[in-house]
């Protein structure tokens, strides 16, 4: 019964969350980055990565998000922006100085408009149809730090690896988690053949992939430890 309850409150969770951002208009915020390089750009706490240096958010909720962008460890801005409902701000990064290049509006008699970054559609500013939206190379939405502790308190009351993994795979199902929280996680499970089968499962969903690594002192058994990072290598 306690854990049907678990099970229900997030579902619930996420549910009230999914309609209250369906009844709200939305913004987007697009990113040229003009150095080269890979990148990680967070918007609040989703993450987009990508090595061509655009990076597009959709469904952008909150009116003044912060931004942050980082270069493998380094921190090379982190800066509160604005956004305007139904409007896509296109933003430039240029020797770590944000600049915006254009405030576009999303929609033109009630139809999508907008191209795959910094201009109108043409045909569609009247059409009926809207465009397909070009998908990000890479998107998450992370779980902010206390939904995760609020996760952590009920992930600790479960006894068994069995119900442990039931519960990682309901949070991971629509949130992506930290390499750090993942730790946290597999250093519950009480024997290391089910800590190496969770760990490798869980890499598809982990948001920084390049500090994975750090895993695998977790391992109790050098072969498993093996193991990890050999799985680690074919990725």
């Amino acid at each position: 019964m306690m854990k049907t309850t678990i099970f229900l409150g997030l579902a619930m969770l996420f549910a009230t969350l999914s309609f209250a951002q369906n009844n709200r208009r939305s913004a987007e915020v697009f990113l040229q980055i003009v150095n080269p390089g890979k990148y990680n750009v967070y918007l609040d706490d989703e993450l987009v990565a990508s090595s061509n240096g655009r990076f597009r958010f959709y469904d952008v909720y909150n009116s003044a998000p912060t931004l942050s962008i980082i270069q493998g460890n380094t921190v090379i801005l982190k800066q509160q922006i604005r956004v305007i409902p139904e409007q896509r701000l296109i933003l430039s990064l240029d020797n770590r100085r944000l600049n915006t290049l254009k405030q576009l509006n999303i929609y033109r008699n009630r139809q999508y408009a907008l191209n795959d970054f910094d201009g109108y559609t043409g045909d569609y500013n009247t059409g009926i149809v809207p465009p397909v939206l070009p998908q990000p190379e890479l998107s998450y939405r992370l779980l902010s730090e206390d939904a995760f502790q609020a996760f952590l308190v009920q992930y600790r009351r479960e006894n068994f690896d069995d119900g442990r993994l039931r519960m990682i795979n309901v949070v991971t199902k629509n949130s992506s988690l930290l390499s750090a929280q993942v730790r946290i996680l597999l250093k519950s499970f009480n024997f290391d053949d089910q800590r190496l089968k969770v760990a490798t499962n869980l890499y598809k969903n982990v948001a920084d992939p390049q500090n994975y690594f750090t895993l695998s002192d977790i391992f109790v058994f050098p072969s498993n430890k093996d193991d990890f990072l050999k799985y680690l290598e074919k990725q």
